[in-house]
């Protein structure tokens, strides 16, 4: 199946932008989840949002199911993709589908995780976490990094080239939080939640105590 996407660069080009925009998707979805019910147990700080990217945080917070700064980094990757097909030896197209597809498959997994545990949360829980966002990253980052040791053991057993692809796209989801995380204040000593929490697009003065 892979060796046929992998000669239809058209075909490859417009699932990448499928599975963006699906990330994008399940993104919004898990706002709406959190915003309707999950709100009432969960809340990180300094800002509130389930969105790593700070460059989309408000539009996340808003539910803007379509939006331009999402989309067009999209519809270059799928241009990516396919003039990667039409040009690199045919050996390494999977290598390439496997990178690029991860990534979006690894994070839209972890959406989808969350959603559904939004969505069981709607009874039968009890009481509010409040989360440093520093602590959300490396929470990811381990998450991320256990997966790609999965892949990495997968890989070698099935030689498969875009296995390998998708294991590396892993490590670089793990990656990419520890650079988000580098723009997230320290956690202060001792570790006392802020009087008041700052959401995305307005103020609360919500407490842990």
């Amino acid at each position: 199946m892979i060796d046929w996407l992998a000669s239809h660069p058209f075909i490859a080009g417009g699932i990448t932008f499928l599975l963006a925009w699906v990330d994008w998707w399940l993104t919004i979805l898990q706002e709406r989840e959190r915003q309707l019910h999950y709100a009432d147990h969960y809340q990180s700080y300094p800002v509130n949002t389930i969105e790593g990217n700070q460059r989309y945080q408000a539009t996340v917070n808003a539910k803007r199911v379509a939006e331009p700064r999402h989309l067009i980094p999209a519809f270059v990757m799928a241009v990516i993709v396919t003039l990667g097909i039409l040009f690199i030896p045919e050996d390494f197209r999977p290598l390439l589908l496997g990178y690029v597809w991860g990534l979006y498959l690894i994070v839209s997994t972890t959406h989808l995780g969350n959603l559904l545990g939004y969505r069981a949360g709607r009874r039968g829980l009890h009481g509010k976490i409040y989360l440093h966002q520093r602590t959300g990253y490396l929470m990811q980052v381990g998450r991320y990094f256990a997966l790609s040791l999965f892949l990495i053991l997968l890989a070698a057993c099935s030689a498969s080239l875009f296995i390998v692809g998708i294991a590396v796209g892993g490590v670089s989801s793990a990656a990419r939080q520890l650079v988000w995380m580098r723009k997230i204040p320290l956690i202060d000593e001792p570790d006392v939640l802020p009087p008041s929490v700052h959401v995305v697009g307005e103020q609360t003065d919500r407490t842990g105590m």
